[in-house]
């Protein structure tokens, strides 16, 4: 395993356990090249919420990354 996966994984740890309690997205301005993401929300097992997002890479044509955020 390389060092990128390592680190994406130990972002990714804390989530093990969780339980998907919704869906998520960012809004857009409704242009054509206006990015919006989407994800799940979720809800660890000591009650903390999250949101979850899933990225692109830059270009928009490959994988991409992730974003965590609290809600």
């Amino acid at each position: 395993m390389n060092k990128n996966t390592e680190f994406h994984l130990g972002r990714l740890k804390p989530l093990i356990g969780a339980t998907i309690t919704g869906l998520a997205s960012t809004t857009s301005n409704g242009e054509a090249f206006d990015d919006e993401f989407f994800g799940f929300d979720v809800t660890l097992p000591n009650g903390a919420q999250k949101t979850l997002l899933f990225l692109s890479d830059d270009e928009g044509n490959g994988p991409g990354s992730f974003e965590i955020h609290d809600l």
